[in-house]
């Protein structure tokens, strides 16, 4: 039983144990355990830099890059909640109430790494007189069984409602916004991340490479998007990234829009963006291509996009301001009469589809070896199309390494 006097695994009325040794053989890891002890271990140290006595991590399913880099937990049930507790000294644990049917096995949680999970019926299916315990009473015990009844507690993405009954629950402790740690964490990837953002782009590699040989006449947005879906999953992916986005012809000048069934006519410009994610990581891809033979006009639109990219990532090194990158793409498209179509971004990627660093004119951050980001400087056009090669780039001790290996042009 918990400090609280609440069981701690299995929770209720489960019939599929999901103690450590009943989960361990259906466990799908990207990594050795080792990598994750790592992790907790680097995370102590920002713990201690920061004077914290544990770290209170909340996740959501719109928000579940920290839970999974933490643990390897996905939650499924729409509505399911996750909390990690890391205590500076003792074991970390995990609850959630993302359990469908009232069976944790059920709900991915065997692929949580962590020996201490204890898990919550989602209140969704609760009724009439029961009194379940809930995540947050699972929280309350881990704390109380670290001793931390007056300690220092980082919070991470706490909903208002987490917050309060923390707050209510142990008015000794002292909450402190904790946030930038774990964005601290994952800004920077180990060599086995480097190697699972490799896989999820070739994911995207194979998805776009699909989805352009589809590009033809009397096609519609919706065969496109089918062929890079069906590759995708072909390909090991275990979901796509994001919604795919599919526009041809005058759509394609509002650059992200679900497909359609649209049929593309020769001479239209089409544009992609695609990602699929492997074992957690994420990946980011666009591409445009014209149905046909480009006109002048359309070339040199779409030419004037890849030189701005080859020219800043050309400059990028570890130490290289991001504003530094920005003037220089937005001199060139000046100079080619684009600047009012250019929008200058990118943003890093791996348990999320937005990690460090942020890539916008002005931000003085800057780039550092093993930051793994995407990076989509775009000429965007109403009534015309849009122009975006994005892959995702590592930064090297001396450079930058271009992960994706899919052609750039379709011309």
């Amino acid at each position: 039983m918990g400090a609280g006097g609440r069981p701690e695994m299995p929770y209720g009325w489960g019939r599929v144990g999901y103690s450590y040794e009943e989960r361990w053989p259906w466990m799908n890891l990207p990594f050795p355990v080792e990598e994750y002890h790592r992790r907790l271990a680097r995370l102590r140290q920002l713990m201690a830099a920061w004077n914290l006595d544990a770290m209170v991590v909340m996740g959501s399913p719109s928000d579940n890059g920290n839970i999974r880099y933490l643990t390897n937990f996905e939650v499924f049930y729409p509505g399911g909640r996750q909390v990690v507790v890391v205590p500076a000294n003792g074991e970390a644990g995990l609850t959630t109430d993302g359990v469908m049917h009232g069976e944790p096995m059920h709900s991915g949680i065997q692929d949580a790494w962590l020996e201490n999970v204890r898990c919550a019926a989602s209140p969704k299916t609760v009724t009439g007189s029961a009194e379940a315990v809930s995540i947050f009473d699972h929280v309350e015990d881990f704390l109380l069984e670290a001793g931390l009844e007056g300690g220092r507690l980082g919070l991470v993405a706490a909903t208002p409602e987490f917050t309060a009954f923390l707050e209510s629950t142990f008015p000794r402790c002292e909450l402190v916004p904790a946030d930038a740690v774990m964005i601290e964490m994952r800004k920077l990837k180990s060599p086995l991340e480097i190697e699972a953002l490799r896989k999820a782009a070739h994911l995207a590699d194979a998805a776009m490479q699909a989805a352009m040989d589809a590009v033809r006449p009397g096609v519609t947005e919706f065969d496109i998007a089918a062929e890079a879906v069906f590759a995708l999953f072909r390909e090991q992916a275990e979901h796509l990234s994001f919604p795919i986005a599919v526009t041809a012809g005058p759509r394609s000048g509002f650059k992200h829009m679900a497909p359609t069934d649209y049929t593309v006519r020769d001479g239209d410009l089409v544009y992609i963006d695609v990602g699929g994610r492997y074992m957690g990581y994420y990946s980011d891809c666009s591409r445009q291509c014209v149905c046909g033979t480009p006109n002048d006009e359309q070339l040199r639109f779409m030419e004037a996009q890849i030189d701005i990219v080859e020219a800043c990532t050309d400059m990028i090194r570890p130490g290289t301001r991001v504003a530094s990158i920005a003037e220089v793409g937005l001199d060139m498209a000046r100079s080619a009469g684009y600047e009012e179509y250019l929008y200058f971004r990118g943003h890093g990627i791996g348990c999320a589809t937005h990690d460090l660093p942020s890539i916008a004119p002005g931000n003085p951050a800057q780039f550092e070896e093993n930051m793994v980001f995407c990076f989509e400087p775009m000429l965007v056009r109403k009534e015309f199309g849009t122009a975006c090669w994005e892959d995702m780039w590592r930064v090297t001790v001396d450079g930058v390494e271009r992960l994706n290996r899919c052609q750039v042009r379709w011309w």
